[in-house]
């Protein structure tokens, strides 16, 4: 056989495993004539100066705990099988809360940005505090809009958190469920707007909470179907809508009035046969009472059906908190809520946020401003 000159190629993925390196650097010494004084070049800036771990190590050991939820002593244990034994859990730790603190001004941004909008979804979930706390019921509060997610880890779920933030705000529309404290933030800021001659907050419901009601009721109640089937033809309108401009959703939305009128048309003539405190009585009053929140989507096209997108931007911190139970010290609770922002607005402008972080690292040691996802995301 003799070489034809053609090839048969073929591709296969493979995956090269992280590799763990030493990086020596080397500073000339310089000498002066006269006086015989020594002076060392001065060090390239860093995250952490004098740090034995590189910018790299740090940025990578605080995406991977909150981007990739790998907790601190797992990524320890991956460490020592690649041949890096027994790294200091503890130091490493310590590494996140300097990368936050290196990165909050991009945070501040996230907070400035979201506060300028005037249509905010909300929530909030328990963050626990293992210690380095009086309180060890903490709770993550999100505020967010369609491109930018912000939270705030706080030592309490009362209503003032929300009436904070709302009160500085621009917001005019929020999304949220049914939490008393929203409503009280509402009514607060509202109170105060009236004086300044601003315009109201309004409160819109979230429709995956009413539906849920039902769905849980349906297996002992099987009269709920009716809103069921409503509610399946109501998120199939919403669905064909998605992506149209806001006269088309508006259009759209309007079929779906008549199927609101009558599920509540029902639920009134239901109500007074079933317990109230049951779980149908229950979901007959939740769609009656907030009726007002619940349908005022149909009015306005940058209100979304349900608040479900809020709910995803917990989620990361909701499993993490699963393997790490909590944080250790309120600068630990602030570290979560600087990562998991900037994490997640890139997530919701489909930005890898490990590409995000590493020319923000880099731009940040040059000198360069602060930048959120969506600026990162415009200028590429």
């Amino acid at each position: 056989m003799s070489d034809s000159g053609m090839t048969e190629d073929s591709e296969q993925l493979t995956v090269i495993p992280k590799k763990y390196e030493i990086i020596r650097q080397r500073r000339a010494k310089y000498r002066c004539a006269c006086q015989g004084a020594i002076v060392t070049a001065p060090s390239p800036a860093r995250i952490v100066p004098g740090s034995t771990y590189s910018d790299e190590m740090i940025a990578d050991v605080a995406l991977s705990k909150f981007c990739d939820l790998i907790p601190i002593q797992r990524y320890v244990a991956m460490a020592d099988r690649a041949g890096i034994f027994e790294l200091p859990a503890n130091s490493l730790i310590d590494t996140t809360h300097a990368y936050a603190d290196f990165v909050s001004g991009a945070y501040r941004l996230l907070k400035t940005r979201v506060m300028s909008h005037t249509h905010l979804s909300a929530d909030e979930t328990p963050h626990r505090m293992l210690e380095g706390s009086s309180k060890k019921n903490w709770f993550l509060w999100g505020f967010s809009t369609p491109d930018t997610c912000y939270l705030e880890c706080r030592d309490t779920r009362s209503g003032d958190v929300a009436s904070q933030f709302l009160t500085q705000s621009q917001c005019e529309v929020l999304i949220s469920d049914v939490y008393s404290g929203y409503r009280k933030a509402i009514r607060e800021a509202n109170i105060l707007r009236s004086t300044e001659g601003r315009p109201q907050i309004r409160n819109a419901y979230c429709n995956a909470h009413a539906r849920r009601y039902f769905f849980k009721a349906y297996p002992q109640y099987p009269e709920a179907q009716f809103y069921l089937d409503h509610y399946h033809e109501i998120y199939r309108t919403e669905a064909s809508a998605q992506g149209k401009p806001p006269p088309m959703i508006l259009e759209a939305r309007a079929q779906m009035r008549d199927r609101f009128e009558l599920m509540k048309a029902k639920a009134l003539e239901e109500l007074p046969s079933y317990p109230r405190n049951g779980k149908y009585g229950k979901a007959l009053r939740y769609l009656i009472e907030h009726i007002e929140g619940l349908t005022l989507f149909l009015e306005d096209a940058k209100v979304p059906i349900d608040n479900n997108r809020q709910e995803r931007l917990l989620r990361s911190h909701v499993v993490g908190r699963k393997c790490w139970y909590g944080t250790h010290s309120e600068q630990g609770a602030l570290t979560a809520a600087i990562l998991f922002s900037l994490v997640e607005t890139c997530k919701l402008n489909q930005v890898n946020p490990r590409e995000y972080f590493k020319h923000l690292t880099e731009d940040l040691l040059s000198g360069s401003k602060p930048y959120t996802p969506i600026d990162f995301k415009i200028r590429s």
